[in-house]
């Protein structure tokens, strides 16, 4: 868990090394001074929004700041990320102060974390640089193998997956040539995680006719790629990727979209 008393230690110890008050602090971070004087004795923690303001006017990572003398400890590492997860998680059901740019921020910093755990896998600086340089990063050990590129792109096959996989069921099958078609690809991406969309933009984003996207939605709704929303308010109904089948949908289109990038490279790495 986080230390608030080391914490608070290095905010006042940043706040020092910039020659400021806590009032000039409090009015760039738009807090009272009391918050601050709080904040440092360790008495309480900012919130993330704070904690995102205050790292901008010390010109420092948050990363930094939330380090504490347990940050070699694997349990502390994983409350730093859960507690970034639950920020997000937070943030992006649009409470308080939260911005869609801020959610963004925080959603780039748990990407970043991703891909920070897998250079550490790597264990050599030099293959880290020549991968970072290249955008993109396979590693191959025991525990399976990791995909993940700049454009987005980003996997995780166990090595005990492999044991328990077959061939696909002739449903399944049929599921995966509808998902693979040019008019199954435009309505998965006309569809949003976090979001229902309507069936009439839907048409319009497609271009699709009706009758025909009548049956994709039935095919992708019973087989819980997608689900309909039927809220009270009309501008909350529609359809929304479905968490379970829905990831998997998005993970073949992130597949097909490297299978088209001929020149694509990606460094192979063996581990144990």
């Amino acid at each position: 868990m986080l230390d608030q008393k080391i914490f608070g230690e290095k905010l006042r110890n940043h706040r020092k090394k910039l020659g400021m008050t806590q009032e000039e602090v409090a009015e760039a971070v738009g807090v009272s001074p009391q918050a601050i004087s709080k904040w440092e004795a360790g008495d309480c923690l900012p919130d993330c929004f704070n904690l995102k303001t205050i790292s901008d006017v010390y010109g420092i990572s948050a990363d930094v700041l939330l380090e504490t003398q347990e940050s070699d400890n694997i349990g502390a590492v994983a409350s730093k990320i859960e507690q970034l997860c639950t920020e997000f998680v937070w943030a992006a059901a649009g409470n308080g102060r939260y911005s869609a740019n801020l959610r963004r921020e925080l959603g780039e910093d748990l990407w970043q974390m991703w891909k920070g755990i897998y250079f550490a896998e790597v264990g050599n600086r030099e293959l880290q640089r020549q991968s970072k340089e290249r955008g993109n990063l396979r590693i191959i050990g025991s525990f399976g193998t990791k995909l993940w590129d700049d454009d987005g792109v980003a996997c995780v096959i166990r090595s005990s997956l492999l044991d328990r996989l077959a061939p696909s069921a002739p449903d399944t099958t049929s599921v995966l040539q509808a998902l693979c078609s040019e008019e199954g690809q435009r309505l998965i991406l006309a569809l949003r995680c976090d979001k229902p969309t309507p069936k009439q933009e839907i048409v319009e984003q497609t271009g699709m006719e009706l009758s025909h996207l009548n049956e994709l939605l039935l095919l992708f709704t019973e087989n819980r790629i997608i689900h309909f929303e039927a809220e009270n308010r009309a501008e909350d109904r529609g359809y929304i990727i479905s968490g379970h089948c829905g990831v998997a949908a998005h993970m073949v289109l992130a597949a097909a979209h490297v299978l088209q990038k001929m020149t694509y490279e990606v460094s192979q790495f063996l581990n144990g």
